[in-house]
């Protein structure tokens, strides 16, 4: 592979550490991290197979992900700074979300000659409190710059569905929230399947 000649920023990375943060498999992670084999038999059994279908090698799910291990991955790269975009952190009400943004923003990229360009959070526009979300965000990081709402929605059940129903970016109350993000001068990371553009 050619050497490109000029900085690169990656505009979508995830960082996560199941054992130290909130993920959604933290408590697998601390009881069976030991033990690798065995816990991909038990997150296969409990999880919905659509779910570990589009994970495909549980491993990668369940290990931490940090800039050492980004770095790594970028070796040959002249990755110069990242933006990274929401992942899954489980504490999913309200105010919690804005733990992910403080998490990341104190993670050592610099370390790792890296710049943290941009956080995109989460948040849902319908919420009520969807406004005091956002501020939460800003307060917990400058670097924070929009919101990723995943519509991921398929009428095959055994596709995952990333999204409570289908169709939420035309909803009436999601386009009322969505109006404090323009407001705001924020991204808004639109994801979906194919089949619902």
């Amino acid at each position: 592979m050619n050497q490109l000649n000029f900085p690169i920023l990656d505009a979508h990375i995830h960082q996560w550490n199941p054992y130290t943060t909130p993920y959604s498999a933290a408590r697998l992670v601390k009881a069976f991290g030991k033990y690798p084999k065995l816990m991909d038999k038990i997150v296969r059994f409990v999880k919905p197979k659509d779910l570990i279908e589009t994970l495909g090698i549980t491993q990668y799910a369940l290990s931490p992900y940090l800039p050492f291990d980004y770095r790594v991955d970028s070796a040959g790269c002249s990755i110069d700074s990242v933006i990274h975009v929401e992942a899954n952190w489980h504490h999913q009400k309200n105010f919690g979300l804005a733990e992910e943004t403080k998490w990341i923003h104190h993670l050592p990229f610099n370390q790792q000659q890296l710049k943290l360009a941009g956080i995109v959070a989460t948040a849902d526009p319908r919420n009520k409190r969807f406004l005091d979300i956002l501020k939460a965000h800003r307060d917990a990081s400058p670097h924070f710059c929009g919101v990723r709402k995943m519509a991921a929605w398929h009428p095959d059940d055994g596709i995952h569905r990333w999204c409570d129903q289908p169709h939420l970016y035309t909803q009436k109350k999601f386009l009322k929230g969505f109006e404090h993000l323009a407001k705001m001068n924020l991204s808004f990371d639109a994801w979906g399947y194919s089949t619902q553009i």
